[in-house]
């Protein structure tokens, strides 16, 4: 199974380098600007689109922007500039949908579902690993091909592009975008199971029946490093904003906390930030100030060993403690 029309490729294999996992994240909300303004902005291929404003399933109840792109056109990722950004392995993650099944790019991909998912969301992730040369396509949280890319047909250069949605000479479908995330490594089917986490649609926020419990509240996502909330991070503060307009009289604490990896003030202030920043949402969206308390602990206390990053991360976190 080839994938060539999934992004812009060439033939050049480049040599891996040990570099940070980095991603590059675009959400669209009224520019084509990288979420964190880290990266360089997407760049229009062909006719430029325009915003929406809509719910997007699986982002949240709260009418959120997207990109509408034409017919035959599309938005490109260059990385050209990006210094050791992508170094061989890759995944490309996109939250989008289509307006015609028969001129879909990824209908190959999506297969017999692409008719009945015409107008719908679609969440498709593809990944290469360098070293293995093993290819994953994850369509809506889970594995729908993994093979060996043996011919090295998804293999491309550290300096070059993807390309979005629209191919040369090519006729294709119109719709719309919220979401492509680009990573600078593979994702096997562990590291899937925490980047489909926040896709996962799940029952709203449970009231807690034991006051002064702190609860973690497991679905709040950061930019790396930033107290600024990932888009996916809605669902669960909306959640936690009907829990408190349907109780009045409740007050909350928020407590943020971090690992111990970096400088101990600069940890502290951003355990702090992020707990006000999950506050400054409820209050935004109708919840009285007075009712939210907020306290951040840095990396004072722990709840899993700091020493590997898959306990590590459990360390960052935002915690609720209900008053009364």
């Amino acid at each position: 199974m080839k994938l060539r029309f999934l992004v812009a490729l060439t033939l050049i294999l480049s040599v891996q380098c040990t570099v940070a996992q980095e991603v590059a994240s675009y959400y669209f909300y009224s520019n084509l600007q990288e979420f964190a303004v880290k990266y360089p902005p997407l760049i229009v291929t062909g006719k430029r689109g325009n915003y929406l404003t809509e719910i997007v399933p699986k982002l949240g109840q709260t009418p959120r922007q997207v990109y509408q792109f034409p017919k035959s056109s599309g938005i490109i990722f260059d990385y050209s500039n990006i210094k050791n950004f992508i170094q061989g392995s890759y995944a490309v993650e996109m939250y989008f949908r289509y307006d015609d099944a028969d001129l879909l790019m990824y209908g190959i991909i999506i297969g017999e579902r692409s008719i009945a998912r015409q107008g719908e969301y679609v969440h498709l992730v593809t990944t290469r690993d360098f070293e293995t040369k093993r290819v994953n396509v994850f369509l809506d949280g889970k594995i729908q091909s993994t093979f060996i890319d043996a011919d090295d047909n998804l293999a491309i250069e550290p300096n070059a592009q993807f390309i979005f949605f629209t191919e040369d000479n090519e006729e294709t479908t119109s719709g719309a975008v919220a979401m492509i995330k680009i990573y600078n490594f593979f994702i096997d089917e562990e590291k899937a199971k925490l980047l489909f986490e926040p896709f996962v649609i799940e029952e709203a926020f449970k009231e807690p029946t034991i006051v002064s419990k702190k609860i973690t509240l497991k679905r709040l996502y950061f930019v790396q490093s930033e107290a600024k909330l990932l888009p996916e991070s809605i669902p669960e503060m909306e959640s936690l904003r009907g829990y408190l307009k349907a109780n009045q009289q409740v007050e909350i604490s928020l407590f943020g906390h971090t690992d111990n990896q970096g400088d101990f003030n600069l940890n502290l202030k951003l355990s702090r930030e992020r707990a006000e920043n999950v506050k400054a949402f409820l209050v935004e969206n109708g919840i009285a100030a007075k009712r939210i308390n907020t306290k951040g602990y840095g990396s004072l206390r722990p709840v899993a060993s700091n020493l590997e990053e898959e306990t590590r991360r459990l360390n960052r976190r935002v915690e609720l403690e209900v008053q009364k």
